[in-house]
C-alpha cells in the first residue's frame, strides 16, 4: 500500500454489468494484518418468467432458486495483500481475496478466488472525478460463465478532482473492516451487488441478470495470526 503525498481539490460511471467516511481512513491503519469477512443479504426483483424458461437446463442457477427473491454473498479478503497496481491512485490487491461465495435463493455457489479481484479507486486511472471499491468474481459452468460482484461508487461532475482528501476515501489503501460498508456513495443505486450468467466470452448479452441495492451487510475482522 501507498503512503505518498496528495494532490488538492478534487467523485464510476453507473454499473452496467465497483469506502467510508473521510474521517474513518485517515486514522492509521492497524500494524497487524486481519481477514476481513464481509456478507450480504438482499431481496431483488425476480425476472420475468420467460427469461426463468430460457435458461439452460445446464446452467448453474436454477429456475426455483431465482424464484426465491433472496441473494446473498460473503467474502473474505485480507487487509495487507499488497497492491498491484502501479497507478497511485488506484489499488488492485489479486491476492487479497480469500473466499468468494454467492447464494442465489437456497444455493450456494463457490467462485475461484484466483479468478476474484478486489480493486479500490481514488479517482485513479484517469479519472479523477471517480472513486470506488469493487470486489468482483467469476467461475465457468461449460459454456456459460457465473459472475458476481459488490461495487460501491461515488462520483462527481467531471473536472472535479476526488483524488486524496476532498473525496470519501483518502487514497488506495485497502479499506479496514466496518470501513467498507460505511462508503459513502453518490447515489442509492451506486451500492449495487449482482449476479449473472454470461455466455463464455461475451458479457454484452447475459442469460441472466440479477442485481439489488437494498443490501444488508455486515462486516467481521479477525486477527490472522501474523
Amino acid at each position: 500500500m501507498s503512503n505518498r503525498p496528495r494532490t488538492r481539490p478534487s467523485r464510476v460511471a453507473p454499473i452496467a454489468g465497483a469506502l467510508l467516511c473521510t474521517a474513518a481512513l485517515a486514522a492509521p491503519w492497524p500494524a497487524s494484518a486481519a481477514e476481513v469477512r464481509v456478507r450480504g443479504e438482499a431481496p431483488f426483483r425476480i425476472p420475468s418468467a420467460e427469461t426463468l424458461r430460457a435458461l439452460p437446463a445446464d446452467a448453474p442457477i436454477r429456475a426455483d432458486d431465482v424464484r426465491a427473491g433472496s441473494i446473498g454473498f460473503e467474502i473474505v479478503y485480507d487487509d495487507a495483500a499488497p497492491d498491484a497496481d502501479p497507478d497511485a491512485y488506484s489499488g488492485r490487491y489479486d491476492a487479497a481475496i480469500r473466499a468468494f461465495r454467492v447464494r442465489v435463493g437456497g444455493t450456494w455457489h463457490e467462485l475461484p478466488v484466483a479468478a476474484a479481484q478486489l480493486r479500490v479507486s481514488d479517482g485513479g486511472g484517469g479519472m479523477a472525478h471517480r472513486e470506488s471499491l469493487a470486489m468482483t468474481g467469476v467461475a465457468r459452468h461449460g459454456a456459460l460463465e457465473l459472475r458476481a460482484g459488490w461495487v460501491q461508487l461515488n462520483q462527481a461532475p467531471p473536472g472535479r478532482d476526488l483524488r486524496g482528501t476532498p473525496g470519501v476515501i483518502g487514497s488506495d489503501a485497502l479499506p479496514r473492516g466496518d470501513a467498507v460498508t460505511r462508503f459513502e456513495t453518490s447515489g442509492e443505486f451506486d451500492r449495487v451487488f449482482y449476479v449473472r450468467l454470461d455466455p463464455v466470452g461475451d458479457t454484452s448479452r447475459p442469460v441472466l441478470y440479477l442485481s439489488t441495492s437494498s443490501l444488508s451487510v455486515d462486516v467481521a475482522t479477525a486477527g490472522s495470526g501474523r
